[in-house]
Order: structure tokens, then sequence, then C-alpha cells
């Protein structure tokens, strides 16, 4: 085996290892320097000196181990990529922000375009945890999870010289979004480990996050605003939590925490892979919580103001990247916060040599020399600074613990500075004499002769069950009780159960089916820990997972949000001795009975209640109806409940009277009589609908203008819809593979359908690029609707006095608020609001 040093030796920046053994050529990352004076570039003419290249594998998603994998991946089409799914999603994200960062540099040639990162993209094979592939021939690669971010991973490598071990950027320790690393009992021949803070203990996790939230505390009771420059992948998720947490306890007053820059993107793709997450983050968002933002904490809105954010009077938090005040939101703040008196910045994370963050540090121990050079321009510092220790390295101990684990002859010790690689290395070397310790320099090449390899563990699966049919919720109990017969005891990630019941591997469409029955079977349930391995569960628990169910009120509650979201109920009441709910509507005439009746009969199977609509209207509600349809016009209204039937008499008629009274009713199910003339309401309304379904399901769908076009790999039709949207003021927020009777589309969900029609021509352009069929869903996001409503209305100083409302028929937002407004700021409020959602909002 042969080892050469590209970059990421004696140095932090730039990691890219070359590999060669049994005959096989392999790059273990492909990262770049962001330090200003130095060749951002690794030494990438080995590589072509050397022969070229077979795959690259990667660590996880930091620039300093992904920035050039468009280059290298450019001059090696041939070499397959290899990281974890979740690594994949934020590669796409990280490496589009760069191509938008080196198109604002004028005086710098980028370093590559966005064809190079999408054909790259196409490339990756995404891998998941524990899942050993065959990569190349006698070559095989397994993943493990090595805690520091979310996809981060340390790589076992099997070729017929020896077995590699390559750690990436690793933290033994659990935090609030990851579990730490977790390695089995491996048998490599050769390690290569990070050594970030190979001389340094860390001080304890919990007592420094209680610092943080103590300065922020501190600082928001003087009334001041805060900023937390934070990377964007990693530590601005494990701030917001720290935040979130604090103010769920009363540990922290409820003031608004601004989230921006590319963490808005990064919190996405970690909403998108709950299987990646600490146990209970995983589950919240698989219960459909959100798991960073609440009325408090809210991300700042691409057109948003930031100066007039600073403006704004009393305490705030902002959380944004870059974390080293490099670029980005972060400095902008930074550039009116420093100079001012009632502000602080904390510190959180890692600071080059050369960064504005980590002048600001020097400050700390240098009181007199109080400046700090932001974007060119030197700025005195009046402000508040104080550093809080989150790092995501481990410590010098925990190198040492995983070393000790390993056992590996043969060890490198390589990200981090000169002076730390060599204190630890010499420590090392003389804790055990038979450890050959090798401190590497870029550049520099190692032979590593491998006399006796070591025998591996074999991890083959000796029972298998041989199934052709697809795994179904109904096979749950027959793989249970194989499970329990054969692998008592023991856990596997959703690859081995797949193993198991197939007898081989398979295709990540069948992992994915799999894994969501296997999420949602009483007979199995996901690892505390470590959401991505499965563990049968006992007798005991699948017993009590299959009894009727004694459900709170709480549980009803969230249970009928789930199935009635489409319907506008208003109220609930709950009848426990008969076990039934009954929904209070405004108006239950004008609910889809047959759709209602469907979702009645899914509930009360799963819960054993049933479920029934109020007849009664609401008729303080019709009366709103009938004057806004009417305004002074009207004189008289009656009703009458045995015809279902409305009668106004009103002052002088009009032309649009008639659409009025079939709005009505499209409203209400209600007739509307009009000065004693009873138009043909009911069957207007119904034609209507009837004549706008097909045509409205006709507007969503986008279908490619070549019909013979085969649909591209889904990666790659992923990775074609990013760059189409990358920077178009709406983003979609969840990309689906669904299916109908004309076979796979995809399903963009926006935070509602209307937004998605505005980019119809760039829709049907993907559609026809990529050779898929697209559909917009129908459907809202209410919680998105709901968290730009409150933050519109905080900006304007609007305070509500209940939770937002929906009302689906009419697309349209209700909001209470708590005393009377400024109409020119509710105005304001709903023309923004539009814009931002293309749905109508309603102050009452």
């Amino acid at each position: 085996m042969e080892f050469i040093f590209l970059g990421g030796a004696m140095e932090i920046g730039a990691s890219s290892i070359y590999v060669k053994a049994g005959g096989k050529r392999f790059l273990l990352d492909s990262g770049i320097r962001q330090s200003g004076t130095k060749d951002p570039l690794p030494d990438f003419r080995t590589i072509q000196e050397q022969g070229g290249l077979d795959a690259v594998i990667v660590s996880h998603a930091h620039m300093d181990h992904i920035g050039t994998l468009p280059i290298i991946s450019k001059a090696y089409p041939n070499a397959r990529i290899y990281m974890t799914v979740m690594t994949a999603e934020l590669t796409r994200v990280l490496l589009y922000d760069s191509l938008k960062i080196m198109a604002h540099r004028e005086d710098e040639i980028p370093h590559y375009t966005e064809q190079d990162v999408l054909d790259m993209l196409g490339r990756v094979t995404p891998m998941r945890y524990q899942a050993e592939l065959s990569i190349l021939e006698d070559v095989r690669l397994t993943l493990y999870p090595a805690g520091h971010i979310a996809g981060a991973a340390c790589a076992c490598l099997a070729t017929e010289e020896g077995t590699l071990f390559y750690s990436g950027d690793f933290a033994a320790f659990s935090q609030r979004t990851i579990e730490g690393i977790h390695v089995p009992k491996l048998r490599p021949d050769v390690a290569i480990v990070e050594t970030t803070y190979g001389n340094r203990l860390h001080a304890n996790r919990q007592v420094e996050e209680r610092r943080l939230v103590e300065l922020v505390r501190e600082c928001t009771a003087c009334g001041q605003k805060v900023l937390i420059p934070a990377f964007a992948l990693g530590r601005s998720q494990e701030v917001l939590l720290i935040l979130r947490a604090a103010m769920q306890n009363e540990e922290l007053p409820s003031v608004p925490v601004y989230v921006d820059g590319m963490v808005r993107d990064i919190n996405t793709v970690y909403t998108r892979n709950p299987t990646f997450l600490k146990n209970a983050l995983g589950k919240r968002i698989l219960r459909g919580g959100e798991p960073f933002y609440t009325k408090e904490i809210q991300p700042v809105a691409p057109s948003q103001n930031r100066e007039a954010l600073l403006e704004t009077k009393g305490a705030a938090v902002i959380v944004s990247s870059s974390g080293m005040l490099t670029g980005g939101p972060s400095m902008q703040y930074a550039k009116k916060l420093v100079q001012s008196e009632d502000a602080c910045i904390i510190i959180t994370g890692y600071q080059d040599e050369e960064s504005p963050g980590r002048q600001l540090l020097n400050l700390l121990e240098n009181k007199e020399e109080r400046k700090i050079t932001l974007d060119g321009t030197t700025i005195p510092v009046k402000c508040r600074v104080e550093q809080v220790g989150l790092s995501a390295h481990g410590d010098k101990s925990e190198i040492t613990a995983l070393l000790e684990r390993l056992s590996a002859r043969q060890v490198f010790l390589v990200h981090g500075n000169e002076e730390t690689v060599r204190e630890y290395g010499k420590e090392l070397a003389m804790a055990d004499y038979r450890r050959h310790v090798y401190l590497p320099e870029c550049g520099q090449a190692y032979p590593v002769e491998i006399r006796k390899k070591r025998q591996q563990l074999d991890n083959t699966l000796p029972y298998t069950m041989q199934k052709t049919t697809a795994f179904t919720a109904k096979d749950a109990p027959l793989l249970w009780a194989y499970w329990r017969e054969h692998y008592s005891g023991r856990r596997f990630p959703v690859s081995q159960i797949a193993v198991i019941w197939h007898g081989r591997q398979q295709e990540e469409d069948v992992l994915q089916q799999m894994q969501g029955i296997l999420t949602e079977s009483p007979y199995f349930s996901p690892n505390m820990r470590q959401l991505f391995l499965f563990e049968a569960n006992n007798e005991e628990e699948v017993e009590k997972a299959l009894a009727p169910k004694e459900w709170t009120m709480q549980d009803l509650e969230l249970l009928v949000q789930e199935h009635f979201t489409a319907f506008p109920y208003r109220k609930m009441g709950y009848y426990q001795d008969r076990h039934e709910i009954v929904l209070l509507f405004d108006y239950p005439d004008s609910i889809d009975k047959t759709l209602f009746c469907e979702r009645a009969a899914a509930f009360q199977e799963s819960t054993g209640w049933t479920i029934s609509v109020n007849p009664s209207m609401n008729h303080t509600a019709a009366g709103s109806l009938l004057y806004a349809a009417f305004g002074s016009r009207l004189q008289k209204t009656s009703y009458y409940v045995d015809k279902k039937q409305y009668a106004v008499t009103i002052s002088g008629e009009e032309e649009n009277d008639r659409e009025a009274a079939e709005e009505f009713y499209r409203q209400t199910g209600w007739l509307l009589c009009i000065n004693g003339k009873c138009p043909d309401s009911r069957n207007a309304a119904v034609r209507t609908a009837a004549n706008q379904i097909p045509a409205q399901e006709l507007e969503y769908m986008f279908t490619p203008s070549n019909a013979a076009m085969q649909p591209v790999e889904q990666n790659l039709a992923f990775s074609c819809i990013e760059q189409s949207f990358a920077g178009l003021p709406d983003q979609i927020e969840k990309k689906s593979i669904r299916q109908d009777e004309r076979g796979k589309y995809l399903e963009f969900s926006f935070v509602s359908p209307m937004v998605g029609l505005r980019y119809r021509e760039e829709i049907q352009r993907i559609a026809d690029q990529i050779g898929w069929r697209i559909r917009i869903a129908d459907k809202v996001n209410q919680n998105t609707l709901f968290q730009r409503i409150r933050m519109l209305c905080a900006e304007q100083g609007i305070a509500l006095a209940k939770n937002p409302s929906y009302i689906p028929d009419r697309r349209v937002v209700v909001v209470k608020t708590a005393e009377a407004a400024d109409t020119e700021k509710q105005a304001a409020v709903a023309e923004t609001f539009q814009k931002q959602t293309g749905c109508g909002c309603e102050f009452g």
C-alpha cells in the first residue's frame, strides 16, 4: 500500500489523501483551503503522475473535505464518488453556495462551473451506514457514523493488500443533533486519524452550553443585539437547538432569534433526513414536527432588509453563517454590531489564523488594539466579545480511545496544525513501541508493506429467508419471528434487513420502502441512540403495541389534525364515554361528505373512535359572508334550516348578485335567495366545480415534450432540479416520487400550489430536460404559512390574540389580533404575505 498526502497534513484544510492498494487508486476526500494566502487546491498533479483515479471516498460535507470534488471529478469522470445519502444532499447545497460566492469575486477565476457540479453529482453513489459495498474488484467499502456533523462517516476500505480505516473528522460525544462515533470491532492494518485537538481536552459540553445560554440571557436582558456567527453545517443547528430548549425550559426569555445565510438551506436538508439525526430529534421530524423553528426562532426571508432588522428596538439574537466572519450575512451584521456598545458577538467554533473571527478572539487577550478588518475595511471594535467551546471534533482522550479500539499497527496523524500533530504523535509513539506512528507532510509519499494482514471479522449473515416478493407490512410478523429465532438481541441497518429477507443486496428504492414499513411496525423499533439501526421488539412490547390504545385527548387531537387536514373544522368535541369525536364546522354542509367518510373510517380503524360532524351551521359566520358580499345594501336576513336556505333583502340589484349567490352556496352548501328570487346556485356551483377539477389537474401536471424520452436517473434528476431553482425567489420545499396509472412521476411541494404555478415555464423546461412528468402538489404547507404570517405581523408590531387559522377552500389565513391594528400595516402584511405564499390574509 502507498499513501500520498495531497493536502490536510500538518494543516487544517484541503484534506486529500491518495491511496494505492491492490492495483487500485483511491482518493480520500477532496477539500479546499479557505485561507486567503495559501494555494486553495490540493496537489492534484500527483494523481496524474501516478496514473489516475478509480474511486473517491468522501467522509463528510465540510468544504475542507469536498470543496474540490467538481475539479477532480471532471478530470477523472469514470471514478465513482462514495458518500452517505445525507452527505450527498449537503454536498449539493454547499457546492452551489460556493458557486454563488465565486461568481461575486470579480478578481478571481472560478475553480469550476455549474455544469461541473451537476456532472459530479451524477457520479455520486450514496451509501447507508454499515452497508458493505463492493466498489471495485476485490475492494469492499463500509461507512460508519463518525459523529462530528450529520451524515459524517468513517470509512473502512478492505483491499487485497490490507484494510484501511479513515476517520475523517469525528467526535465521540453526543451532540443535540447527532450521536457520537459508532464503530464496531474492526481490525484495520492502517489507520488515518484526525488530530485537530490532539493536544488538549475539551471542557464539559453541558457546561459550555449553559454558559452560552447565560451569555445570551445576560445580553438580551440589557436589550442588546447578539450575533452568533456559526458554521452553516453542524454548529448552527446545535446553537439553534440549545436556544430552543432554553426558551422552552424558561431559561431564556422569548426574544426573537433570526436565522440567516446558508443555515436555512442546511436546516431543510436536516429535516429531510431524520434517520441521520439523534433519536429524539429524528422522531420529532417523523411525527411531522418542526425541528428548529418556533414562533421565536424564524428564518430571515431573502427579501428582508438586514439593516432594518438591526435597527428594530429591543433585544434580538442572530445565528448566521459564515462561522469565521469571512463572508455571508454574518459579516454584514458584524460590520454594524462591532461598532456598537449595545451588542455582543459570541464565537462558538474553530477560527482560521487569518480570519476576522480569529481577530476578535485575539481581542480577549489584547484589550488595547480593539480593531477588526472586515471585507477589507478596518473597523474599531466597541462590542462585547465572548467565546464558547462547542467543538464537534474529538479531543486527545477520544482520539486515543479510538486508536486503542482499532489497534492498528500503522497510524497516520492528519488534520491538525504542526505543533499539535508533533506533540500528540510523540506521546502516542512513546505509549506503544509496536505502533508505527507517521506524521506526514503535504507532498510526501509513504509506502507501507503489510506482511501479515489482520484477519477481519466475518459480517456475513448466515441465515436468510430468500424471499422473492417485496416486503410489506403484513410480512412483519414473519420477519420478526425469523429475526428472534436466528438473530436474537442483534440490531441491523435496513440494508442488512433486506438481505435477511431477500438473501441479497437491494436497490435504494426497495430500502426506502422497507425502512418506512419498519419504522411504523409494532414489531420493530429504531435503536434509541441510532435511528438507522432497527431492533426486534420483545413479545411484551409487541403485545403492548398491538393492544387497543387508551388515547389521551392530546393524542386524538394530533391524529384528527393529521387525518382531517383538508377539512377546516373550528372546534373538536371529545366524548370519552362513547369513544366519539364531533367536529364543528362553520359550514358543515359544504364539506366533501364522501372524502370525510373515507377519512372517518380510516380514523376509526386506527383508533377505535368514531368521528362525526355537528350538523349546525355557524350563522354568525354566514352573516359575515353576506355582509362581505352585499355590504350596506343588505337590509334583512332570514334562514330556513329545513330547506338549508338563506333569504336576504337588498337594496338595488347588481349584475354580480347571481355570482354572489353561487359563491355563497359553494362556501356554505346553503342556497341563497335574493329579494325573493332563488337562482339555481346549487347547479351552477356543482357545474363550476366539475369543470374546474380536471382543468386544475391539467394545470398542475407537466409532461415532457418528447414523449419517447426515457427519464434520467433519480439523483441526476434531483440535481438538475436543484440547479434550475438555484437563486430563484421561491424554492421547492419537498420533492417526492409518486405513481399513477401512467407510472412514476415527480411531485414538487411549494409553500402553496399558487407559488409553484409561478414557475410553469421553468418546470416545463425541467420536465423536457429530465424526461420525468412533474406535478405541483395541490396542498399548502400550513406550518410555513403560519410562520410567515407571525413573522410579518411581528415586523409590523401587530400582536396576535390566538394562533392563525387556514381556510382551505378559500386559501386564506385568518388572523385574530389582540387589539385594533393600523389598517395600513394590515394591508402591508397581507400584500407581502400574498407575494411570499400566494395565499390571502384576513384580519379579524
